[in-house]
């Protein structure tokens, strides 16, 4: 028998999925052991990854690191 759900409960529990973006983060914490939060600040600039966390970023996307994270 088909599971019954609402139209209503089907939006919902999408809604619950993370996003794209979310699931980028997420990954990247996992993959430096930081914290989700410290990969946030790397994105908005605030803070910059150490060298070794920079260098799993780049070989994950297989991305030059000068190209990921250019100097100023």
């Amino acid at each position: 028998m088909a599971k019954q759900m609402t139209f209503k409960d089907l939006y919902l529990r999408e809604k619950e999925k993370p996003t794209p973006a979310q699931s980028f983060i997420e990954d990247i914490a996992e993959l430096t052991k930081r914290s989700a939060n410290t990969v946030r600040m790397w994105l908005q600039g605030k803070q910059t990854p150490d060298a070794l966390a920079q260098s799993l970023i780049a070989e994950k996307f297989d991305i030059d690191v000068s190209t990921l994270f250019p100097e100023n």
